[in-house]
Parts: structure tokens; sequence; C-alpha cells
């Protein structure tokens, strides 16, 4: 199965999953009763079409290898697309737990990084320490000062140390 195709396939099941959880939110009872599933919706419908147009272009794309290379091209593998896939849900999980002790710009900070290592090559660590500074500060400027939406920081009280010590074995 080519990468292109994994990537498609799981875009549309994670757009489908996310759709029909969408749809358990619970209507709002002032107001338009879909208010509070409007975007979640909208995201999981785009994430859907986006798995949908994927799959498309990498079936024609397919095709026109399969005419120009014959059966090499539809017997390679790329065995990298497992370690991106498996990783960018494992990021993605440990920046959903890390954001709120952690903050905003701690935890974006190691996402973005951690996260363009595994797409990037890491000899590119430089031009990744640079994005992942550049989009972090953007995004974190654009929320303080345009929208005047305050996010989670780091806050060493919030911390449990005895909680983190059992953790690694320690005692505090």
């Amino acid at each position: 199965m080519r990468r292109d195709t994994v990537v498609g396939l799981f875009s549309v099941v994670l757009g489908g999953l996310y759709c029909a959880e969408t749809l358990q939110i619970r209507r709002a009872t002032v107001g338009n009763p879909w208010a509070p599933r409007v975007f979640p919706l909208a995201i999981s419908l785009f994430l859907i079409a986006l798995g949908v147009a994927v799959l498309i272009v990498d079936r024609k794309k397919a095709a026109l290898e399969g005419e120009k290379k014959g059966l090499e091209a539809k017997k390679a593998k790329d065995p990298g697309y497992v370690k991106l896939i498996v990783g960018t849900v494992v990021l993605c999980g440990a920046y959903g737990f890390a954001f709120e002790p952690l903050g905003y710009l701690l935890s974006t900070l190691c996402f973005m990084f951690l996260l363009l290592m595994l797409v990037n090559e890491p000899k590119r660590w430089i031009s990744n320490i640079i994005i992942t500074l550049v989009f972090t500060f953007a995004l974190w400027g654009t929320f303080v000062y345009v929208f005047d939406i305050s996010l989670p920081s780091f806050n060493l009280e919030s911390l449990n140390l005895e909680e983190v010590a059992g953790w690694i074995g320690g005692s505090v």
C-alpha cells in the first residue's frame, strides 16, 4: 500500500470518528442549538474531504507511475510512513497532556521542534529551531495581542512535585 493511500485513509477514518464524536456534543440551550457543533463539524468534514482528495490524487499518480514503470512502481514500499503516523499521534497526545501544566509556550516549543525533527531530517535542526520559534511566538502574539486571548502559562506551583518525584522513583 502506498504512503499517500495510508495517509488518505487515516485522514478519512479520523475525520469520520471526529464527526461522530462531534454529533455527541449537547445542543445549546440558549441561542442556536447547533452552535457548539458547527466548528468541530466543519473541521471533521474538512479532514474527510482532504483525505478523499489525497486518495484521488494518489490513485491518479499510481496509474501514471504504473504506466511508466510497470510492476516495479506497484511493488515499491515506503516503510517510513508508519513511523510518521505513530510519531505524530504520540506527539499530539503528549502535547495535549502537557499543554495545561507546562503552558502554551513551553509545550508548543517542544511539540513543534519534535514534530519537525520527525518530519524533516534531524540534520536540518537549525531550520527546525527557526521554524519552531517563529511559529510558536507568532501564534502566541496573534492570540495575546490581536485576539486578546490569554493562553495557559507555565506555573511552577501548579506542578505537584511529590507526584513527579514518584514518577521518577525519588522523593521530595
